[in-house]
């Protein structure tokens, strides 16, 4: 049984909880301020070890953090995290802006720490699936890609307003909270980027300064593109992802892998991951999955989740498209 400290039990630390618990590998601990959240977390997980601020707990006892503050409060958290020694895995996006994200990586590195950030696609069947499949040659060399992720956000997050997704100083908007997941997607298939153009703005939520809307453009330093676009106010719920490649194309339209290489009009080799199963149920399971991996990184095995640097790499892709519309130019990074 590995000592797993989670920093904070809102909505996305709850998710982990359960899935560290359903691990039966882990004996957990909670870090939250709020009392109510923090009985609440301690009567659904039977947690007894708790505290109000991570100053509390003894870090060097643990042998995993995972940390669930919002993102604003993240770089300090990794400092404290490495200064204790203690791995970690940091939810995303790693920080809202880019002071002091240098030193906390640099901090982790000197410490040889294992550390991953929480980008759970990374373990979803299909998109591992498709990774292999454009690894393996299967649409020859992959030139481009049109991502669209769009739904009805106050639908699944009725409290949007009151929560950090309405505050882009904490992370909120369609750029660092969503986007920032097809970068991710985007970074692990295609590689390291290297310009960013966008159009962003809120066209319909109320009652947030984030924006709920982007259309945003990549160049990657192998020459390929892609196109990344996000509004969050339409009524059907769409995550179609096309990858090009120069022998063919695969197409993931939610949790259904397609493949195409002639101009039939038809795709051929479709297989629907989630077939049979409840889509919420197996979302949570990844949260499950996502704990297995990081508790056999830290064993030293094999770990496929996004490091700090292509965290980073990312961060970079989001602030760069804010700061591409503000300036009415493409950023190069």
């Amino acid at each position: 049984m590995k000592r797993v400290l989670i920093v904070g039990s809102g909505g996305i630390g709850r998710r982990h909880l359960k899935g560290y618990s359903l691990t039966g590998r882990a004996q957990l601990a909670i870090v939250e301020p709020d009392a109510g959240r923090r009985d609440e977390a301690k009567q659904l997980f039977g947690i007894s070890e708790t505290y109000t601020d991570i100053g509390e707990a003894d870090l060097r006892s643990f042998d995993l953090a995972v940390i669930c503050a919002p993102a604003n409060y993240h770089v300090a958290l990794i400092k404290r995290c490495a200064e204790a020694g203690l791995n970690f895995l940091v939810e995303k996006p790693l920080s809202v802006t880019m002071d002091e994200v240098d030193d906390a990586l640099a901090l982790v590195r000197a410490k040889n720490l294992v550390a991953r950030v929480g980008y759970v696609r990374r373990v979803a069947d299909e998109v591992v699936t498709l990774r292999q499949q454009i690894l393996e040659g299967k649409i020859g060399r992959l030139r481009l890609a049109y991502l669209n992720s769009s739904q009805e956000f106050p639908k699944y997050r009725p409290d949007f307003q009151r929560t950090y997704y309405a505050r882009p100083e904490m992370g909120g908007g369609a750029i660092l909270d969503a986007a920032s997941h097809l970068f991710d997607m985007l970074i692990w298939l295609m590689g390291k980027p290297t310009d960013v153009s966008c159009l962003f703005d809120r066209l319909v939520l109320e009652g947030t300064d984030t924006e709920d809307t982007c259309l945003v453009s990549i160049r990657f330093e192998s020459g390929a593109m892609a196109n990344v676009t996000i509004n969050q106010f339409q009524k059907p719920n769409i995550a179609r992802f096309e990858f090009i490649g120069t022998k063919g194309n695969l197409m993931l339209e939610h949790s259904t892998l397609k493949f195409a290489d002639d101009d039939s009009g038809k795709w051929q080799d479709e297989r629907d991951f989630m077939a049979g199963l409840v889509p919420t149920e197996a979302h949570q399971a990844r949260f499950r999955m996502q704990a297995d991996a990081m508790l056999d990184a830290i064993e030293g095995k094999p770990c496929w989740l996004a490091t700090l640097d292509d965290a980073r790499d990312n961060l970079r892709v989001a602030l760069a498209a804010k700061q591409s519309w503000l300036e009415k130019r493409i950023v190069s990074l």
